[in-house]
């Protein structure tokens, strides 16, 4: 592809019109940008400063980072607030290979997971200048020095022997410490007592590392800290000696379609962060903000693509953005799979029943006085397995759980669930049979009465094959000496052969995916990165360059700017695919 300079400018105005991850907005920015107005943004920004240990729980982009982020930025500046730490642990990934070439990975995991709070804690107090000061006594006091713990944290994340300072100071970092660490900066603040602000907290690729770091939030909970972290639904399961309802209190972060606040609060949402939002139609808002299915990111990356896509009608060019906004998502669900491979076969029967939802609706749908959205499975059909795949479709966002209902005599309790907006539009699920998909038509239908019950059939209804219900199971990789079929999961050795199982390292798959698979690059990206860096093949590849941004700015075209966005890209293609 040939690159000339409106094709440069206007994919610089594409890029940076509009920046929809909380991670790399501003401090500023973020405080401008926020509708605190919304009944979603008021209890989650509540239960946040509250005492109490919390989890925010919700799928990626329904902002949860950005609520995070805003409850501390709103506690540096106001001082009848809590003290606030806002810590990420979003690069826990690169802790996996410890659990397989170091003697004692948990120990090593509460160094990290610790040293990340305090260097936190540290930054919240420095954060007004005239506090400064008062770090360097905290360090000589606690005996935890802030290089010497960012020399710890950066050796464990990159897999580094420890010296024997390291180790030493690995050892003395504790639970009681850190409590220690965080009253005593809120006495300095002039604060009656602490949040904790714990992001990225899911760790769904190591449970290992999942139970030792829920303990570690529950140890640290006490009468003036109150610890709250951010999870997914659907892959993150609890330790057992960590009990969600008993130990804490879940506040959900993902607004269901059907809310009645829905539309309110997504327009608030938009008009915050989205300049162009009324010059819009109506009933192309609408449809996008039905499409984004509770996500705000969502939203206003449709909105913004709207905007900028050509197209000869409104008709046709929703239909693409919805279009590329589906295949985007079930491309991350189906990601999952090369994360977690033993996910496999739920990943693929998971997208079958998704598609077979649809068009249940879609075949229902055929009264134009009424509109049906919901799908009911029989409890009974909700095995440990099947219960495992439609969490995996919730923690991609595909599928809203609207809770069970119960039906007919003798009673039969039916979960019942929302399949994604925009396979249903995309299919035109809500008009009549595929006639009638206009804009008008489509909206009309949105605004009609709702199915009094939702569309029930035995799960093995909802697939083409019912066998690949029967037949649900994990997906683990075979002996690589005979081929023998593992047996579990947790298995170290083959029953066949008696050759040592090598784990598969979630790691090793994430260096080893193709630059031009990466979600996010332009088209003239790929093809000007595989044209002139015929070096930088994989992920692998990019992170082993001393100085990647610098080869990039080699290629002609790529600047700072281009570059420090290709670089943004990739960086965050690793931390989704291994958070």
């Amino acid at each position: 592809m040939k690159l000339t300079q409106k094709s440069i400018q206007y994919e610089d105005e594409l890029e940076s019109a509009l920046e929809p991850r909380a991670d790399y907005i501003p401090p500023d920015k973020l405080m401008q940008e926020t509708a605190t107005h919304s009944s979603l943004f008021e209890n989650v920004h509540k239960a946040l400063l509250n005492s109490g240990l919390k989890t925010l729980v919700g799928p990626r982009g329904c902002g949860k980072t950005h609520m995070m982020r805003y409850a501390w930025l709103t506690c540096q500046n106001d001082t009848s607030k809590p003290f606030a730490v806002y810590a990420s642990f979003n690069k826990y990934y690169r802790l996996e290979p410890l659990l397989v070439s170091r003697a004692s990975p948990p120990d090593e995991f509460h160094a990290w997971a610790l040293g990340l709070i305090v260097l936190a804690t540290y930054g919240s107090i420095s954060y007004k200048p005239e506090h400064a000061a008062k770090v360097l006594d905290l360090e000589l006091k606690l005996g935890l020095p802030r290089a010497s713990l960012e020399t710890l944290v950066s050796a464990l994340e990159k897999n580094q022997p420890l010296s024997e300072e390291q180790a030493k100071l690995s050892r003395e970092i504790s639970v009681s410490r850190v409590q220690q660490l965080l009253d005593l900066a809120c006495k300095l603040t002039e604060r009656k007592r602490t949040v904790l602000l714990l992001d990225d907290a899911a760790l769904t690729l190591t449970p290992t590392y999942l139970i030792e770091f829920l303990d570690i939030v529950r140890a640290l909970k006490s009468t003036t800290i109150a610890p709250k972290a951010s999870v997914y639904p659907g892959t993150t399961e609890y330790s057992p000696r960590f009990h969600a309802g008993q130990d804490s209190t879940a506040v959900f972060v993902w607004l269901s379609v059907e809310a009645d606040e829905y539309q309110s609060d997504m327009d608030q949402i938009a008009r915050c962060r989205f300049a162009d939002f009324d010059q819009i139609s109506q009933d192309v808002v609408e449809l996008i903000r039905f499409a984004a299915f509770g996500i705000p990111r969502a939203y206003l990356t449709m909105l913004h693509e709207y905007k900028e896509r050509p197209g000869k009608t409104s008709q046709q060019t929703l239909n693409q953005v919805v279009e590329a906004h589906l295949n985007a998502r079930l491309a991350e669900f189906r990601s999952i799979a090369k994360k977690v491979p033993k996910l496999q076969e739920l990943i693929s029967v998971g997208e079958s029943v998704l598609n077979g939802m649809v068009r249940a609706i879609k075949s229902s749908n055929g009264d134009s006085t009424v509109v049906q959205l919901l799908v009911g499975v029989p409890k009974e059909d909700l095995t440990a397995i099947v219960k495992r795949m439609f969490q995996l479709l919730i923690e991609a966002g595909l599928v809203f759980d609207a809770n069970e209902v119960k039906h007919g005599t003798p009673e039969r309790i039916y979960q019942r669930y929302i399949p994604h907006g925009a396979a249903l539009l995309q299919s035109r699920a809500m008009t009549n049979k595929d006639a009638g998909g206009t804009l008008k038509n489509t909206c009309e239908a949105l605004h009609r009465k709702r199915a009094k019950h939702p569309v029930r059939r035995k799960l093995e209804k909802y697939v083409d094959d019912p066998s690949l219900i029967q037949k649900l199971d994990f997906a683990l990789p075979p002996c690589t000496s005979c081929a023998a079929p593992r047996v579990s999961d947790e298995q170290r050795f083959c029953t066949n052969c008696g050759s040592q199982l090598v784990a598969v390292s979630t790691f090793d798959n994430c260096l080893s995916v193709p630059i031009e698979e990466v979600p996010g690059l332009t088209p003239w990206q790929i093809s000007t990165i595989k044209k002139e860096l015929p070096k930088l093949r994989t992920i692998r590849d990019y992170l082993a360059m001393q100085d990647p941004a610098a080869e990039l700015r080699t290629v002609y075209g790529i600047g700072l700017r281009r570059s420090a966005r290709i670089a943004d890209v990739l960086h965050g293609f690793v931390d989704d695919f291994l958070s």
